[in-house]
């Protein structure tokens, strides 16, 4: 054997053992979700992040964990308060007991019987978190700062808001002042949908032209403390555009936090925080770089229909007269936010039903919570028969039935009849043939005398 034919074997021997080698290296194998889809790390304790016009739920950290809101409250008192008092020019009087607060706490620093407007005691509130402004508020609303805590509990409880507690309308520490991320999440869709309300929070200065006993013009001059606002802060987000901060030694950072960007708008919540701006930030970057819109149902979109006349058997369409839109994870392999819907109609709808009457609902529902509850109305009007004309109707109705039984048994008889008389003719035919056969002959001419002719 040549030295070249020796080397043949020794080399591929050697491949061999270094694809051998290359099988036997550990491939690091991802997820395409964990490739696609980093969910955000953030200090808060408890935290949620939302789709502000229907709730779904995009992110969530330990969402119903009992915390302390600080003065995130201001949101809910806000709300109870434009909810009663629609005059935003209608003038407060301070009285001694509102400007009875923790010391160095956040104040507009308000004097005793000083005139302060409702509009301008919200944007004390809402934008320098002023404590005095929140109970001048309390009290002249309601008439008492703890009958307008009432109030605020009873508010949380009606938009779903079980897992609260409030004490009073600052968000001043308290033990049995609490609530959670989810609970605050449901205050903040609701203050999101408020027109003033959203005006107020997304405002980065503003003058206050009530209120002026012993302060000098520039205390008149209030600025935002929320620096997701604030174009010189390190934490300006350019979408954001609005909401509530907090702060108490025992609530640690809180932060209410809401942004649009094109067609999504979101809301935070973040609770016991180290940095709650930056805690927001990250939250509406992963809502807005993993999610789009989608739309759930069209507008005019058939979705059933439902019997509203067992009598006469009358069903109606039910349609959604608008579109309704949900946010979908960009990454097509998520599973964490499915949307549901069941349909439902009302039970033992009656007539007369006007077009648009509400004859059912479509629930929604996101990781298992319910979104939003959509109408499901008449596509058409329905109007019943008179009991007269209801029995002149059934009678028509069994006269036409009844002769159309009568025709069709008559023609079935003529039917019978003709087949009947055919086949007697046919019978009768086939024995004149028989008679005339067996009347007939052989005529034997041998038995006739043969004579021969002349």
């Amino acid at each position: 054997m040549t030295q070249k034919s020796k080397k043949v074997p020794f080399s591929c021997l050697r491949i061999a053992l270094l694809i051998f080698l290359i099988l036997l290296m550990p491939v690091p194998v991802y997820s395409k979700e964990e490739s696609n889809t980093l969910l955000p790390d953030i200090s808060a304790k408890s935290a949620i992040l939302i789709e502000a016009n229907i709730g779904q739920i995009l992110f969530q950290k330990n969402p119903n964990l009992r915390c302390f809101p600080a003065s995130t409250t201001k949101i809910l008192t806000a709300l109870v308060a434009l909810s009663k008092e629609k005059d935003l020019g209608k003038l407060f009087k301070v009285s001694k007991n509102a400007i009875m607060i923790e010391p160095g706490s956040s104040s507009y620093y308000l004097n005793e019987g000083e005139i302060i407007s409702f509009q301008d005691a919200l944007y004390a509130m809402l934008l320098i978190s002023a404590n005095d402004a929140a109970n001048v508020i309390a009290e002249n609303i309601s008439g008492s700062i703890q009958e307008f805590v009432k109030e605020m509990n009873q508010f949380a409880l009606n938009i779903g808001a079980k897992d609260s507690h409030f004490v009073n309308p600052n968000g001043l520490h308290n033990p049995q002042h609490y609530t959670t991320a989810y609970d605050l999440s449901l205050i903040a869709r609701q203050a999101y949908k408020n027109e003033t309300l959203r005006r107020i929070v997304s405002t980065v200065e503003y003058k206050i032209t009530t209120a002026s006993m012993h302060k000098k013009p520039d205390w008149q001059i209030i600025y935002n403390i929320n620096k997701l606002l604030r174009k010189n802060s390190k934490y300006y987000y350019p979408y954001a555009n609005g909401m509530k901060t907090g702060y108490t030694a025992q609530a640690k950072r809180c932060l209410i936090a809401s942004a649009k960007k094109d067609d999504i708008d979101l809301i935070a919540v973040i609770l016991s925080s180290d940095d709650a701006f930056a805690d927001a930030i990250k939250l509406f970057d992963y809502g807005f770089n993993n999610f789009r819109k989608e739309e759930l149902f069209k507008q005019n979109q058939i979705i059933g229909k439902v019997m509203v006349d067992k009598v006469n058997k009358k069903w109606i369409d039910g349609y959604i007269k608008s579109s309704f839109y949900v946010l979908k994870n960009k990454n097509t392999n998520s599973k964490t936010q499915d949307i549901t819907y069941h349909i439902t109609f009302l039970k033992d709808i009656k007539p007369p039903i006007n077009k648009d009457t509400v004859i059912g609902n479509v629930y929604i529902y996101s990781a298992g919570n319910l979104l939003s509850s959509i109408p499901i109305l008449s596509y058409e009007s329905y109007i019943p028969q008179s009991k007269v004309t209801s029995v002149i109707h059934t009678v028509k109705k069994g006269f036409v039935k009844g002769m159309k039984f009568l025709f069709d048994f008559l023609l079935a008889v003529v039917g019978l009849i003709f087949i009947f008389a055919i086949a007697t003719i046919i019978r009768l035919r086939r024995k004149r043939v028989k008679l005339r056969l067996r009347s007939t002959k052989t005529i034997d001419f041998s038995s006739f005398p043969n004579k021969k002719l002349k």
